[in-house]
């Protein structure tokens, strides 16, 4: 009977730990795991740095010593942690650190990796390389040591940092950089015992990340949100004075800041646009472009948007079809990453009083995040309601009669093209009805 409560007990202690999680959404573009289990307390924010409005801010030199929610309520953000390792004498942080491009802190060095915020980039290099911080970075945290690196977790077991459980503080990002991931592991309590580097490896790969650091731990780990505060349990009691923080900015509208460019992608596909027009006359136009970026495309966030110069008002802007004068059309359908998406509107000629040449050059645009995809120029010949006025493209007399209608296809200047090749050698289709 002993032996049977013995192997009851044994067994027991080899279950693992259920956890409960909770996510919730604390900002637009912010996600938030609370996991608690008998013996820890996690908190992980999921960034979606390609959602509008997300940025993230860095300390500068004159921000050091605060607590992170000094900073984080100073810099206006939504959520903030505790950054690199530093010295108690000093404030100066053991390896780069850079808020708005301008560099202070220590240096790289074999036992540092500098995480690196951009203009539609980031990085995240493992440590043992000593190539500093890249010239596009512009907000800058360090730590040690590297807990992934491509999917596959580093062996630190060799360092004493990583082999004993701890309070953490953790940075990852997804393969692609889509999504950042912060997390903050409390310790040193006997219902949060803290982790080791080859756990916390463990947490961030089954959360999504593909490489990760180990940021500044012990009494430094903490966690604030706008509006609810510290969500974490510090070791020492309280919010410990660190020498620098990272923030994150979320407020649902604006730039995405660091959304890489690979993320948004668009190849041409199809285009359907008229070469001629009369002053009043309606088109019908359409771009079938790939979505060949990890994003997908919706009717909230993906337009097709006015290009050279960017965001102009167009000659053609039809008021009860377009959604707005520099913003045609979003997507038909929503398009997911892989498919073919089709973005359709109709154009009216503007009011001439020649025949003019009309160069309406449009791009998608994410909205709030960036540009993307092939720009593509429809060259419009739009002549005066009593007809052409000027010479036509090929020189010939604008008095000339218009070829005989051949069923759509004609090769000759005047009103006839109904088909014709873009330069793109894409297929171009004209609709023209009647002028009033």
């Amino acid at each position: 009977m002993r032996s049977s409560v013995i192997c009851l007990v044994l067994a027991s202690l080899a279950m693992p730990v259920e956890a409960a999680d909770t996510w919730t959404d604390p900002a637009p573009g912010v996600r938030r795991l609370r996991r608690v289990t008998t013996n820890q307390n996690i908190n992980v924010l999921v960034v979606d740095l390609c959602a509008p409005g997300v940025s993230v801010r860095a300390t500068a030199s004159g921000e050091r010593q605060r607590t992170v929610s000094a900073f984080g309520t100073a810099v206006g953000a939504q959520a903030a942690v505790n950054g690199d390792f530093f010295s108690f004498e000093t404030y100066s942080t053991n390896g780069p650190s850079m808020s708005n491009g301008v560099a202070w802190g220590g240096t790289d060095g074999t036992y540092v990796a500098p995480i690196q915020f951009g203009p539609n980039q980031v990085a995240i290099p493992a440590h043992g390389g000593t190539g500093g911080v890249a010239p596009w970075a512009r907000e800058v945290v360090s730590g040690h040591p590297t807990l992934l690196v491509g999917g596959m977790g580093r062996d630190n077991n060799g360092d004493a940092l990583c082999t004993a459980r701890h309070p953490r503080t953790a940075l990852g990002f997804n393969a692609d950089r889509t999504k950042l991931f912060l997390a903050v592991i409390d310790g040193r309590a006997t219902n949060r015992i803290g982790m080791t580097c080859d756990e916390m490896e463990t947490l961030l790969s089954g959360l999504g990340a593909t490489d990760a650091v180990n940021l500044d731990g012990g009494g430094s780990s903490t966690m604030w949100l706008a509006g609810t505060g510290v969500v974490n349990n510090p070791s020492d009691g309280s919010q410990r004075v660190v020498a620098n923080h990272l923030a994150i900015r979320a407020t649902g509208s604006g730039e995405a800041k660091h959304c890489p460019a690979s993320a948004l992608g668009a190849k041409e596909s199809a285009v359907q646009a008229p070469l001629e027009l009369v002053s009043g006359e309606e088109a019908v136009v359409y771009l079938e472009l790939e979505n060949t970026g990890d994003v997908t495309w919706t009717a909230a966030k993906t337009r097709v948007g006015t290009q050279d110069p960017q965001d102009r008002a167009s000659a053609f802007f039809k008021e009860e079809n377009w959604v707005a004068p520099n913003r045609p059309t979003p997507p038909d359908m929503t398009t997911a990453p892989g498919a073919t998406g089709r973005f359709s509107w109709a154009m009216v000629a503007p009011e001439v009083d020649e025949t003019t040449t009309f160069d309406e050059t449009f791009q998608l645009v994410q909205e709030g995040v960036a540009w993307f995809g092939p720009k593509q120029t429809m060259s419009i010949v739009v002549h005066p309601r009593t007809g052409p006025t000027g010479p036509t493209e090929d020189g010939g007399d604008p008095t000339d009669e218009p070829a005989p209608d051949s069923g759509g296809c004609s090769t000759g200047g005047g009103g006839g093209l109904g088909l014709a090749l873009l330069a793109s050698g894409l297929l171009v289709r004209r609709r023209r009805r009647d002028a009033p």
